[in-house]
């Protein structure tokens, strides 16, 4: 919500000079839309592990990226005709590959497998959409989304699942089909979130044997390339 208010505010604070140059902010629409999206997503992590002596055993580094495909659909204000408020909800789960790791702890003759992969669930972006003649448009907004971490670890302990923001700014263009309103739409973007903090909830000081100690997982460079083709239809103007 937070991050909405910030853009009704930035539309607040654009509508000055856009009306210095006679654009025509009096002509209010509505825009739904539904949209393809396939997209390349990256990002790097480092997972650190302590023994029952918050003494530092290992430490795994590395950096991956993949591919997914997601619908979303979106609605948005349009306040005349160059500027919209937009906001875009994604419903699919995008997934990372699993990543899986052989462990065996000190004394121990028994490896165990550990398995981690994360669910970017509720993708939601709330937008400003800057519209230029030509039926080409600029887009910026903010991104929030939660990361549920889906893991199987030897040492029995669960990651705590986190939440994370970050920004998408894009480029597309829109074409009417016909005159009752349809168009399509095909774009491009790059997001970039903040960076990632979770651990297994072990503290420094409550490290036992039987826990295995803290595990903590630092990810960073969390960045996607999307590319979006959408069917939309407006009402009103």
């Amino acid at each position: 919500m937070r991050k909405i208010l910030t853009i009704i505010s930035m539309v607040t604070l654009v509508s000055f000079p856009v009306k210095a140059v006679d654009f025509d902010f009096g002509s209010v629409s509505v825009t739904g839309g539904v949209a393809l999206n396939s997209a390349v997503y990256g990002g790097s992590a480092k997972e650190t592990n302590r023994d029952e002596s918050n003494v530092i055993r290992t430490v795994n580094k590395e950096s991956a990226v993949f591919t997914e495909d997601h619908q979303s659909v979106f609605g948005e204000l349009n306040l005349g005709e160059f500027v919209s408020l937009g906001f875009e909800h994604t419903p699919d789960s995008i997934t990372t590959p699993e990543n899986r790791r052989t462990t065996q702890a000190e004394g121990n003759s028994t490896a165990g497998t550990t398995t981690v992969s994360v669910d970017f669930n509720d993708l939601n972006v709330a937008y400003l959409k800057f519209n230029l003649p030509g039926g080409m448009y600029l887009k910026y907004g903010y991104v929030d989304v939660n990361l549920d971490i889906k893991e199987t670890m030897a040492s029995g302990s669960t990651y705590a699942n986190v939440g994370t923001e970050g920004t998408i700014a894009g480029l597309g263009y829109s074409r009417p089909l016909g005159d009752a309103g349809l168009a399509l739409r095909v774009e491009g973007s790059y997001m970039s979130l903040d960076d990632v903090t979770t651990s297994n909830g072990v503290s420094a000081s409550g490290a036992t044997v039987a826990n295995g100690g803290r595990n903590q997982v630092d990810a960073s460079n969390l960045e996607g390339l999307n590319g979006k083709i959408a069917l939309t239809y407006t009402f009103g103007g």
